[in-house]
C-alpha cells in the first residue's frame, strides 16, 4: 500500500527504523567490546606463555650444565673431589655461578668457594641421591643469608648414585629470566607457589615488593580485590590457568600460567590503560560512527517520506500503466473490475484470452512486430467493449476483460464479432498474419467474489479449449464442471485401462502410389473397454495430452509394435516397416531415447522396421535442439517422419534445417486437390520435398481422383481410406501375409534377420 497523507504513519515509520536501527548498533557494540575482552585476555595469555618457555628453556640449561659436569665426574678413573674443584671453579667463571659442590654419600660437602655446607638433609639433595634432577625451593644461604635456588643432579658410578653435583643460584639471577619487557616495560612478572608464597618477585613499580605471598597482597591492596582472589585460589589448587582484574593503585590485569617445575606458576601483570588503550580508542570510534550512522539514517528516512508525497501519483501511473499497450496493467484491472462490479445490476462475464503460437510472432517478425501486435490486439478490445467494461494485458499475449451483458446469447455475439474483427488479415508491414485466439469465459455467479478466483475459473475454461483446432472459446458453467469431472474420471480409466492392457493397436497400411503394393503402416492405438466398446483416440488422446499420460501410452504402443514385428519376424514370415507416434512431450524427457533404445534392443528388431513420427509443432518448438535429438536418432537406426505437415505455421526453410526423412502431408492438403491454388502449393511441397531428398506420404487418401493426382505429382506413398482402413492387428497379419505372395506365387525379396 502506498503511504497516506497522515502525520502518525510517517512518525511511526520512523520510530520503527530508529528501534531497529538502535537495537541493532547496541547488539553491534556489545558484541563488538566482548571480542576486543577477548583479544585482550589472548596476548596476556600469549606473554605468560611465553614466559613459561623461557623459564623452561633456561632452567634446562641449568640441569644440562650440571649433568654435563656430573658426567665428567663420573667418568674419572680416581674420584677425588677435592682435585676436581679446580676444573669446577672454571665451570663457576664461565657461566657465572655462586658456587657448584660435590655431596658425597656420606654427607661431606665440596665446594667451589671453600665453603663447608651441610646439605645432606635438604629435600633436592636426598632427590639427587635417588637419582632425580631436582630444584629447590627458595632457600637461605647459610654462608651470606642471601635467598638462593639450588640445582642438583646424582653422579653415577657403576649404575649407581655415587655422589650429588650442585649449582648454587641467587634469586636475582632467576629474576633476570623474567626480565625481558613486556609491554614497552610497563609489564612484569612473578614466580609463586600454588599457596601464594613468592618465588621470584618483581622490582617493577607498583609491584608487591614488600610482600611474601601474592594472595596476601592482592587483599591488602584492595578490598575489591577479595573475589578475585577466591578464583585465582581455586585455579591454582586444580593447576588451572587464568587471569583475573584486581586493583593495585591502578587497574591491572594478570594472567597465571603453571610451570612444569615444582608446584610453581608465572604471574604476568600488565596495567588496564595499557591493555584496554587500543579498545577504548576502537569503541570511541565506533560510537562516533554509530551516532553518524544513526543521524544520516534519520536524514534519509526523513528524506524519503518528505518525496513519497511527491512521487505518489506518479509511482501510482507506473504501478496501473501497462508499458506495452498503454493501457490499464493487470493491478489497475482487478481494482476497476471490483468497484465496477459493484455498481451494476448486469451479468458479468470474466474472459481470459490469448493467442496461439504467438511466440512465433516474435521468432518470424522481431519482438518489435510481437509488441506491435499487443497494442493491436488491446486496440480490438477497446473497439468492441463498453465504457463501464474493463480489460488489461495480464502478461506475455494474455488478456483480461470484464464484460457486461443480458443474455448470453448476446454475450455470444458480442465474442464471435470480436473473433471476427481478430481474425481478420493483420498487416504488420513486414508480412500477413493470422491470429487465432482461444478465450476461457466465466460467467460471474457471485459479484462479491475475489478477482482472483474469477481469474481461476476463466483460466480453467482456457486451458481446456487452448490447442483445439475446432474450439475457439468456451464457458466455465454447470456443463463444463461436469465435463471436468468426466475427464477426471478418464484419466483415472486411462492409468487403470493400461495396467490391465485395454489399449490396443490398429494398423493404418501404407500403399507404394506406382505399385500399389504395402510398403509400411502407421499405428494406431484404440481403447477397448472391459465392456467390448471401442473408444476412438479422439476421445482420450488430447487429455492423455494435456495430463502428460501420452509418455506412457506411447511407450506402450512402441511395446506393442516391437513385440508383434519380433513374432513375425521370428516366425519367418513377411513385415513391413510400422511407424509410432512419439508426443512432443518426450522431447522434454532426458531418457526417452534410452527407453526407446533399450525396448527396441530387448525386442531384437532391427530399426528399420520401426519408424518414429513427430507432429509438425513439435518439430518447429524447439528446431536446435530437436535437430540434435533427431540425429542421435538416426545414429540408433530410426527413420523420423514429420506428421500432419501443414496444419499449423508450416516454414518451408524448415525442410531444409530439419533432417527428417518422410513428409506426412495432411489430409487438408489433400482436400484441396481441386482447388488451382491448392493444387499448385501441393506440387510445390512435392517438388521441394524430392529436391531435398525427402519421401512424401499423403494422409487421408480417400477418392480416386485423388490418388490419380498423386501419383502424377510423384508423392512416394499413400495412407487413406482410398485403400484401407485401420485394422485389428489380426487383419493386419493377414494383409501382410497376402501381400507376401507375388503374382507367380513367389515371396517378395526381404530380408529377414536370423535370431538366435
Amino acid at each position: 500500500m502506498w503511504i497516506k497523507n497522515k502525520v502518525w504513519k510517517p512518525l511511526l515509520i520512523v520510530g520503527i527504523f530508529c528501534c531497529a536501527l538502535a537495537v541493532t548498533l547496541v547488539i553491534y557494540v556489545d558484541r563488538l567490546e566482548q571480542e576486543l575482552n577477548e583479544e585482550i585476555v589472548s596476548v596476556l595469555k600469549e606473554t605468560s606463555e611465553q614466559n613459561v618457555v623461557i623459564l623452561n628453556k633456561e632452567v634446562e640449561g641449568k640441569f644440562i650444565l650440571l649433568e654435563a659436569v656430573a658426567n665428567r665426574l663420573a667418568d674419572c678413573e680416581v674420584f677425588e673431589p677435592e682435585r676436581e674443584l679446580k676444573e669446577l671453579q672454571k665451570e663457576v667463571k664461565q657461566h657465572s655461578l655462586k658456587r657448584i659442590g660435590i655431596i658425597m654419600a656420606d654427607g661431606t660437602t665440596y665446594t667451589t668457594d671453600q665453603k663447608q655446607l651441610e646439605l645432606g638433609d635438604k629435600e633436592n639433595i636426598l632427590g639427587s641421591m635417588k637419582g632425580k634432577r631436582v630444584i629447590s625451593r627458595r632457600i637461605r644461604s647459610q654462608t651470606n643469608g642471601e635467598d638462593i635456588i639450588v640445582f642438583s643432579v646424582p653422579i653415577y658410578k657403576n649404575n649407581e648414585v655415587h655422589a650429588v653435583v650442585f649449582s648454587t643460584h641467587g634469586i636475582d639471577e632467576i629474576q633476570q629470566m623474567l626480565s625481558v619487557s613486556i609491554f614497552d616495560g610497563a609489564g612484569y612478572s612473578y614466580i609463586v607457589e600454588t599457596n601464594g608464597n613468592i618465588v621470584i618477585n618483581t622490582a617493577a613499580h607498583g609491584g608487591f615488593a614488600e610482600y611474601e605471598n601474592i594472595y596476601t597482597a592482592l587483599e591488602n591492596s584492595s578490598a575489591s580485590n577479595s573475589k578475585v582472589v577466591r578464583n585465582m585460589r581455586e585455579d591454582l589448587q586444580y593447576n588451572k590457568s587464568g587471569y583475573i582484574y584486581f586493583h593495585n593503585k591502578v587497574d591491572k590485569y594478570m594472567y597465571y600460567s603453571p610451570l612444569p617445575i615444582r608446584d610453581w606458576y608465572v604471574l604476568s601483570v600488565v596495567p588496564a590503560d595499557i591493555m584496554d588503550s587500543t579498545k577504548n580508542n576502537i569503541m570511541i570510534l565506533t560510537y562516533v560512527l554509530c551516532g553518524i550512522l544513526a543521524i544520516a539514517y534519520g536524514i534519509l528516512i526523513s528524506y524519503i517520506i518528505q518525496t513519497e508525497k511527491k512521487k505518489q501519483k506518479e509511482l501510482t501511473d507506473i504501478l496501473y500503466v501497462d508499458t506495452v499497450t498503454g493501457g490499464y496493467s493487470y493491478a489497475r484491472f482487478c481494482a476497476e473490475a471490483a468497484q465496477r462490479l459493484k455498481k451494476t445490476s448486469l451479468s458479468a462475464a470474466y474472459i481470459v484470452m490469448d493467442i496461439d503460437q504467438f511466440k512465433i510472432v516474435n521468432e518470424l517478425f522481431g519482438y518489435e512486430a510481437g509488441d506491435a501486435t499487443l497494442r493491436y490486439i488491446w486496440r480490438i478490445w477497446r473497439i468492441c467493449s463498453r465504457a463501464d467494461e474493463v480489460y488489461a494485458r495480464r502478461i506475455a499475449d494474455q488478456y483480461v476483460v470484464l464484460w457486461f451483458f443480458d443474455s448470453r446469447e448476446e454475450l455470444h455475439e458480442r465474442v464471435e464479432d470480436f473473433l471476427e474483427i481478430l481474425q481478420k488479415s493483420y498487416s504488420n508491414n513486414i508480412s500477413e498474419y493470422m491470429l487465432k485466439a482461444t478465450l476461457g469465459i466465466y460467467l460471474v455467479k457471485d459479484k462479491s467474489e475475489e478477482i482472483q478466483n474469477m481469474m481461476n475459473y476463466a483460466t480453467m475454461a482456457h486451458s481446456a479449449v487452448k490447442g483445439k483446432e475446432d474450439t475457439t472459446y468456451t464457458f466455465y458453467d454447470d456443463d463444463f464442471k461436469h465435463k471436468l469431472l468426466n475427464d477426471k474420471l478418464l484419466a483415472d480409466q486411462m492409468k487403470r485401462a493400461l495396467r490391465h492392457r485395454e489399449f490396443i493397436v490398429y494398423y493404418q497400411p501404407k500403399y507404394n502410389v506406382m505399385t500399389k503394393k504395402l510398403v509400411g503402416a502407421e499405428a494406431l492405438v484404440r481403447w477397448k473397454r472391459r465392456d467390448g466398446s471401442i473408444m476412438m483416440p479422439g476421445r482420450f488422446i488430447p487429455l492423455a495430452e494435456k495430463s502428460g499420460f501420452i509418455n506412457y501410452l506411447d511407450k506402450y504402443v512402441f511395446a506393442e509394435v516391437c513385440r508383434k514385428q519380433k513374432e513375425w519376424l521370428k516366425a519367418g514370415g513377411h513385415t513391413v516397416p510400422i511407424s509410432v507416434n512419439l508426443s512432443r512431450r518426450h522431447l522434454y524427457s532426458d531418457n526417452f531415447m534410452e527407453e526407446y533404445k533399450e525396448m527396441v534392443e530387448q525386442a531384437e528388431v532391427p530399426a528399420r522396421y520401426l519408424q518414429l513420427e513427430l507432429t509438425e509443432s513439435a518439430i518447429f518448438e524447439n528446431k536446435e535442439e530437436l535437430c540434435q535429438i533427431i540425429d542421435t536418432l538416426h545414429a540408433m537406426g530410426f527413420s523420423i517422419q514429420m506428421d500432419d505437415f501443414g496444419t499449423g505455421y508450416s516454414s518451408l526453410m524448415m525442410l531444409k534445417s530439419v533432417p527428417i526423412d518422410v513428409l506426412k502431408l495432411d489430409k487438408s492438403f489433400v482436400d484441396d486437390f481441386d482447388d488451382p491454388k491448392g493444387q499448385k502449393i501441393i506440387t510445390s511441397v512435392i517438388n521441394l520435398a524430392q529436391e531435398l531428398h525427402i519421401e512424401v506420404t499423403a494422409e487421408g487418401v480417400e477418392t480416386k481422383e485423388q490418388y490419380e493426382f498423386l501419383r502424377n505429382l510423384g508423392c512416394n506413398t499413400i495412407q487413406g481410406f482410398y485403400f484401407s482402413r485401420p485394422m485389428p492387428e489380426e487383419e493386419f497379419e493377414k494383409l501382410l501375409s497376402m501381400s507376401a505372395i507375388e503374382p507367380d506365387g513367389k515371396l517378395e525379396n526381404e530380408t529377414v534377420p536370423s535370431y538366435t
